[in-house]
């Protein structure tokens, strides 16, 4: 999958996660938290386990937060929406998109199954 992820990459600038998305690794996550938590260990997770992410901008209310990883060459944007579905249950998307160039070679794939992968270690995924 991922060569092809690369293939792809050459046109591409951004990549996003969604629930009617065709590859399961860029479904919609779910959590058995609230809102508020969530967002305080995203932020706990960008500032202390993610090298070269900075938060730019966080709206409490809506569940955005926007935060800049730097590259070797580019800059990598990347807006983290979480929602809440149920008093204790969330879900988490994410858009990850390169402002400049034609193509990102497949890094914002990659940047968000990153991303999961150390927040999933922090609070586990909701099975369903």
């Amino acid at each position: 999958m991922s060569a092809l992820r690369i293939i792809t990459g050459l046109w591409r600038n951004s990549t996003e996660t969604s629930d009617r998305a065709k590859d399961p690794k860029l479904k919609t996550r779910y959590y058995k938290t609230s809102k508020r938590n969530m967002l305080e260990k995203i932020t706990y997770i960008v500032n202390n386990k993610l090298k070269g992410w900075s938060l730019t901008h966080v709206d409490e209310d809506r569940g955005e937060m926007l935060i800049e990883k730097r590259g070797a060459v580019r800059k990598n944007q990347i807006v983290i929406t979480v929602y809440q579905v149920e008093p204790l249950r969330c879900a988490v998307d994410l858009v990850s998109a390169y402002k400049e160039g034609f193509g990102d070679l497949g890094m914002s794939y990659f940047t968000i199954l990153n991303f999961f992968e150390v927040l999933n270690k922090e609070i586990p995924v909701e099975k369903k």
